[in-house]
């Protein structure tokens, strides 16, 4: 009797320790697989690719728990890590999108908070990040360069349209219009001269 009971209670412990570490071994996702212990690279994680560190992906991280990765472009998989292991996402596994990605869920099946989570691809620099200007796309400073005050790019000036004044002004004038007029008064009165020096 004393055998069965221990046997008993062996195969009872057997029992407690493996729920026990299926339940803390729970993807709670059908995307990723779960792994037990914590990773910090793609290699140790045994994942193709280079190590992409949360800065240089273009992501939005929901209270700690959740990750939507925004951009994915050159990301093969991305790793969620919590403290009883992690959660692998392939991207050939989130064709119906990259979002509420996760660490392994606890007993009650939600997800445990996030301690470190990185991807796997090709991507190096963060989407936002300028790309640096190419020696070739530069020009060397020249010898002959005058000052830069002397350089200054000059600024296009705008000609706003002529007011009627403007356009009378320097167009079509009324000057010689006076003129004319004052020659004709005065050939007028030339003539009734002649006229009355002739009668006279």
């Amino acid at each position: 009797m004393p055998r069965s009971l221990a046997a008993f209670a062996g195969a009872l412990f057997v029992l407690i320790v493996s729920t026990a570490t299926a339940q803390a071994a729970d993807a709670g996702d059908s995307r990723a697989t779960v792994h037990e212990k914590s990773v910090e690279t793609c290699a140790a994680a045994g994942l193709a690719g280079t190590t992409i560190a949360p800065a240089s992906v273009k992501a939005d991280v929901k209270e700690g728990t959740y990750i939507d990765v925004l951009d994915h472009t050159g990301i093969t998989s991305v790793v969620v890590v919590s403290s009883s292991g992690y959660n692998v996402y392939l991207a050939g596994k989130l064709a119906k999108g990259w979002a509420d990605l996760h660490a392994p869920v606890d007993s009650g099946r939600l997800p445990e908070k996030i301690t470190a989570w990185f991807a796997c691809g090709t991507v190096t620099e963060p989407p936002s990040s300028s790309v640096p200007t190419s020696p070739s796309s530069t020009t060397p400073p020249s010898s002959t360069t005058p000052p830069s005050s002397a350089t200054a790019t000059p600024v296009p000036t705008t000609t706003a349209p002529a007011s009627k004044d403007e356009l009378a002004a320097t167009g079509f004038g009324s000057a010689w219009l006076l003129g004319l007029g004052a020659a004709l008064v005065a050939a007028g009165a030339a003539v009734l001269l002649v006229l009355r020096r002739r009668r006279a």
